[in-house]
C-alpha cells in the first residue's frame, strides 16, 4: 500500500496517520530508504509496510480522517483529535 503525503506532514505524521503509533516511523522510514527527520514533499507516495503497532487508534485515526501535519498550522489538514467541544486555549 501507498500514501500520499499532504503539505506539512512529516514522516512522525504519517507514522501516527497510518499507524497509530511512532512505534512504526523506523518501519516506514527503512521501507522508503530515507531518513526519520526527513523532510518530506507533499504529494510524494510512500510505501506502507504490512506491519500493525497501535490498532486502536490506528482505526480512530481512519475512522475521522486524522491526518497530522505538525509543519504547518492547522487550516485545511485535520489536526485536532477532539471535537469543537474543546478549546486549543487552556484556561
Amino acid at each position: 500500500m501507498e500514501v500520499s503525503v499532504k503539505d506539512g506532514q512529516t514522516l512522525s505524521d504519517i507514522a501516527i496517520q497510518e499507524y497509530g503509533s511512532l512505534e512504526a516511523l523506523p518501519a516506514l522510514a527503512a521501507a522508503n530508504g530515507i531518513g526519520m527527520a526527513e523532510t518530506l514533499a507533499a504529494g510524494s507516495r510512500l510505501q506502507l509496510p504490512d506491519v500493525s503497532f497501535n490498532r486502536l487508534i490506528q482505526q480512530y485515526c481512519k475512522a475521522n480522517d486524522v491526518s497530522p501535519a505538525t509543519e504547518r498550522g492547522m487550516t485545511d489538514v485535520k489536526l485536532r483529535v477532539f471535537g469543537g467541544e474543546f478549546s486549543p486555549q487552556f484556561n
